[in-house]
């Protein structure tokens, strides 16, 4: 899992703008991450608020993910129990993007799914909620082995919830934006202390007034 934040811990502001608080550092780090990946994962709301870019856009970045033997692209996967999707965001038109998967429930309504005729697959994992588990599982059979996610709050604190978090790297930005409802790295109902997850610090990078960590979720 990949995020950025504030000092304060916050990933946007409680408008749900999008995030301009970091570095060309931590976009370069971002890339290595994708450049290293095989697939990508978002939740369908980080989509509906930023649609951002999810292919490898560093030159240097790019060559280093060929060197690893990798195809050129990424496969994308959206998550979304709604099956609420537009065929116009970014991530069903971007050409650094090899596959596209939309993993969404059984119940979901097809009209919009059926609109992604010939841009993505459609995969139907769990009945009120994607089962992550299952989800992995049949990545793991079409070949992906190492899977960035990247958001959101939601999102990411479904794969903490389901104890499939391996690794968390994480940028502090040197901002403050502050806000009982601006979203953070982990949303959802959360854990109680005794449950807490421990992590143990891999990494520590400083580059200007940002830093770098990655972390190990200790089992």
């Amino acid at each position: 899992m990949n995020m950025a934040m504030t000092a304060d811990g916050k990933i946007t502001s409680a408008r749900r703008e999008y995030p301009r608080f970091t570095s060309t550092a931590d976009r370069r780090t971002m890339d290595r991450l994708r450049a290293e990946a095989d697939a990508v994962l978002v939740g369908a709301g980080t989509i509906r608020a930023d649609d951002p870019h999810l292919h490898v856009r560093d030159p240097g970045m790019g060559a280093h993910r060929r060197s690893l033997g990798k195809p050129r692209g990424l496969v994308a996967i959206l998550v979304t129990a709604s099956g609420r999707v537009d065929p116009a965001w970014r991530v069903f038109r971007d050409d650094g993007i090899s596959e596209r998967i939309v993993a969404t429930v059984e119940d979901a309504p097809g009209d919009d799914l059926a609109r992604l005729a010939g841009l993505a697959e459609v995969w139907r994992v769990g009945k009120r909620s994607v089962d992550l588990r299952e989800l992995l599982q049949r990545l793991r059979r079409r070949g992906i082995e190492r899977l960035l996610v990247e958001g959101g709050g939601e999102m990411n604190w479904a794969f903490l919830r389901d104890d499939l978090l391996d690794e968390l790297y994480v940028t502090v930005a040197p901002s403050l934006l502050g806000g009982r409802d601006a979203p953070t790295i982990l949303e959802g109902e959360g854990l109680p202390m005794e449950a807490r997850r421990r992590l143990r610090l891999m990494d520590l990078t400083r580059i200007g007034d940002e830093i770098f960590l990655r972390y190990a979720v200790v089992r």
